[in-house]
């Protein structure tokens, strides 16, 4: 599958923003399709940090496990998920722009052992859904600042 990208400037900086977005407790009172975090690892958010995220996406219930796969505090980290057999990644970057923070989600979906080309009928329906709600979560955390 294609990546899928979203940005947003905030104006704040990016010190306090990567904090907001990391704070995983305050997650669910920020984002709107967030309806539970129950956060598995102690200790504040880093490489290894593991939480399980119950989501309302395209009107339907979900719980994930995720985990940050990479991370280099107020610069950028990954959450990584399985599901039904794909490997889901969201890379979070954050950069200085005019006096803010440019925030971009590129979010990738791999399915190994798939043939390839399978999800090729279905990609653009998931593409756009999965920009809406990256979107949408991007603009409920630019909202919380």
């Amino acid at each position: 599958m294609a990546r899928i990208t979203a940005v947003n400037d905030i104006p704040a900086p990016i010190e306090t923003v990567f904090e907001r977005f990391t704070d995983l407790e305050g997650i669910p009172t920020r984002v709107s399709g967030i309806k539970a975090i129950d956060v598995l690892t102690a200790g504040p958010f880093r490489l290894g940090t593991r939480w399980r995220e119950t989501r309302e996406v395209l009107g339907r219930v979900d719980t994930a496990e995720m985990e940050v796969t990479a991370y280099e505090r107020n610069r950028t980290y990954t959450i990584t998920h399985h599901k039904m057999g794909a490997k889901i990644d969201a890379v979070f970057t954050f950069e200085p722009h005019d006096g803010g923070t440019r925030v971009s989600i590129e979010f990738s979906l791999e399915g190994p052992g798939l043939p390839a080309g399978l999800l090729a009928p279905i990609e653009w329906a998931i593409a756009s859904s999965v920009r809406e709600v990256l979107s949408q979560d991007l603009a409920d955390l630019q909202k919380s600042m």
